[in-house]
């Protein structure tokens, strides 16, 4: 599932592309992760002008000049990949977006880079994924349901989302978007790996310096993850359609019975809140 590091990738590079430009049209392939449905969902993006793409935890915000938005969250599958005028719809698009006065590089050929549409392509294997058009209150009721940002909060604001509940552990409030957004479980456990810190690990059994540590290696490894444009352990490719380069340097996810990357010790994997959950059992105490 892309995690804020991915979703982060994607949002800059459509903002760099796609700021300013007007919806001109849209093609719905496969219905029934869109709203409204079908041609009520098309009808209310034709011609909306995009101010700016955001992001809010693993959240896309497409926001629109009158004050609405298009909110889209990939989940375990989607992708949205820039792609050229002669493209053809593949088995599991669900829908192309046409875009007009949209940014270009600059190229000898044009006197007027806007005037080249651009087409950008929702697909999704899983079909878990949706895309939702919104007024601004409720875009507010949204966002607001998000925990804190890790890359905006300050170390202190990420130690205490991580004192309480005390009998919660610690991956778990890692991955809680209510507690801190954007956090999901390739993440956690290179967070929890990095910081010493077993996954398993209560929140009351931690120090305050464990809390700290913690929090430090939240905000180094998002950074380093975003600067990699994220991971590609499953699906996911940036808007460009190429991987993410993170995936090299992770530690511990995907690694089970292999080689602790520190102490050699093999790496383990047990089911922790439903997922998969790696750690060393000698580096993490």
């Amino acid at each position: 599932m892309p995690e804020l590091p991915e979703v982060e990738t994607i949002r800059r590079q459509l903002n760099q592309k796609l700021a300013g430009a007007r919806i001109a049209q849209v093609d719905l392939l496969r219905t029934g992760r869109e709203s409204p449905k079908g041609k009520k969902f098309v009808e209310s993006l034709r011609g909306k002008k995009i101010e700016r793409i955001e992001r809010r935890a693993k959240l896309l915000v497409w926001r629109f000049s009158d004050g609405g938005a298009l909110t889209t969250h990939l989940k375990m599958s989607g992708r949205l990949i820039l792609v050229g005028h002669n493209y053809q719809p593949q088995k599991h698009d669900r829908a192309i977006f046409i875009f007009v006065g949209a940014r270009h590089p600059p190229s000898p050929r044009l006197r007027r880079t806007s005037a080249v549409p651009v087409r950008v392509v929702w697909s999704d294997v899983r079909q878990f994924g949706y895309m939702k058009v919104v007024a601004k209150d409720e875009l507010v009721k949204i966002l607001g349901a998000y925990g804190s940002e890790p890359l905006e909060s300050s170390e202190q604001e990420l130690v205490e989302r991580l004192k309480s509940p005390k009998t919660r552990k610690i991956k778990v409030a890692l991955m809680d978007q209510t507690n801190i957004a954007g956090i999901g479980n390739i993440y956690a456990d290179e967070i929890c790996f990095r910081a010493k810190i077993l996954p398993t690990r209560r929140l009351a059994s931690l120090s305050e310096q464990d809390r700290r540590q913690v929090a430090r290696e939240i905000k180094k490894v998002l950074r380093e993850a975003v600067q990699a444009r994220g991971t590609s352990a499953d699906a996911y490719v940036d808007a460009r359609g190429k991987a993410g380069a993170f995936e090299k340097k992770l530690r511990v996810y995907g690694r089970a019975g292999k080689p602790c990357v520190v102490c050699g010790t093999l790496i383990k994997k047990i089911r922790l809140a439903q997922r998969g959950t790696h750690f060393c059992p000698k580096c993490q105490t």
